[in-house]
């Protein structure tokens, strides 16, 4: 199993690591309209995963409501805001066959019994966000990160044997002061912005988590990798410790057609992943270059002129990398390939320094 054991020593911002979108929407009853992922919370991290994308909501069930994961368009009816809760439960094709409880569950007998590991679980969209981070505290326990740092820069090793719970920050805006106040209780901040201008600004200072990325809303590989590399050439300039989010995922539109929209996505997403997986390493490097080389600008020449020492220029490259890679379908395999990318991380970052140094 490939995991944070062998960076203990490096900043989570220096990692390159697998992450699962709509990772709980698993289980035999979905369809594959729906259905995002094969494995539970639990498998997923035995397969390498590290990061889970995770959208609770309260689930209308014979035995009252419960917190499920959700992948319901329905939820944006004003009657279901209204009560944080997916009311038509009788749809049970777009709602996670596990309970939160049960995935916390898993969450913490993965770090448990992998001490060296740790888990980082972002919770957005959800209906009740203050009832989510409740049951996180309770079910949880002595495995919750419970400190209020910057994960960014935070080392590998002061993460190790805990499960990590980050909140979207709008949401963590509107808890109340005490649940606000709770080590380890964490926001999230996405300093992305669709239209490509005014990004918003890393903050140093900030406890919790920063990252810049989107999902390309789009079924077509091509499209992706497009939308990607264009992403990812746009973060911000003056974040050497950002983290970069990639999405290695196929989702769809109307736009492209009722075929797209409507077929299984386990089908399409396995495009991704043609040629030997070659395909995702070559969009990473790629997208990691085009950044840089974007960002560098007249740095090139001032490189050039000045001399800086290699240590500054290794600095100013790392500016930005696509650290967590997005995915559907974890496995084993495709986890392996994504942790794979930390073996290319320095000599490729030299090989760029090189051709900045000597282009103008």
């Amino acid at each position: 199993m490939a995991g944070f054991g062998a960076f203990a020593n490096k900043r989570l911002c220096d990692v390159v690591f697998p992450g699962t979108h709509d990772a709980g929407i698993y289980g035999s009853q979905l369809g594959s309209m729906v259905k995002t992922q094969n494995l539970s919370i639990g498998e997923q991290a035995k397969a390498g995963v590290r990061y889970f994308d995770l959208r609770i909501i309260k689930v209308k069930t014979s035995s009252g409501l419960v917190q499920k994961a959700y992948h319901a368009p329905s939820f944006s009816k004003k009657e279901d805001k209204k009560l944080g809760s997916y009311q038509k439960a009788s749809v049970v094709g777009d709602v996670g066959s596990e309970r939160l409880s049960q995935m916390l569950d898993q969450a913490r007998d993965f770090v448990m019994k992998n001490p060296e590991e740790f888990l980082i679980l972002r919770f957005s969209k959800c209906g009740d966000t203050e009832d989510v981070a409740n049951q996180c505290i309770l079910k949880l326990g002595g495995e919750r990160f419970a400190a209020n740092v910057n994960l960014n820069v935070a080392t590998i090793a002061s993460l190790q044997g805990k499960v990590i719970t980050v909140f979207d920050r709008g949401d963590f805006n509107k808890f109340p002061a005490q649940l606000k106040s709770t080590p380890g209780i964490l926001p999230v901040k996405a300093l992305f912005n669709k239209d490509g201008s005014g990004h918003a600004e890393y903050e140093p200072h900030m406890w919790g988590l920063q990252y810049f990325g989107s999902y390309s809303n789009t079924g077509d590989v091509k499209k992706n990798i497009k939308k990607q590399k264009k992403i990812l050439s746009q973060g911000p300039i003056s974040s050497p410790e950002l983290l970069g989010m990639m999405y290695w995922t196929l989702t769809s539109n109307w736009k492209e057609g009722l075929h797209k929209l409507f077929s299984s996505i386990e089908k399409r997403d396995s495009g991704m992943w043609s040629s030997s997986q070659q395909s995702l390493v070559d969009a990473w490097k790629a997208g990691v270059k085009d950044h840089i080389v974007t960002r560098a600008g007249v740095l090139h020449q001032q490189w050039r002129a000045e001399g800086f020492p290699p240590r500054a220029i290794n600095r100013v490259s790392k500016s930005f990398m696509p650290n967590i890679i997005m995915i559907d379908f974890a496995d084993h395999d495709r986890c392996a390939t994504i942790w794979n990318l930390n073996l290319a991380t320095e000599d490729m970052i030299g090989r760029l320094r090189d051709d900045l140094l000597v282009t103008g």
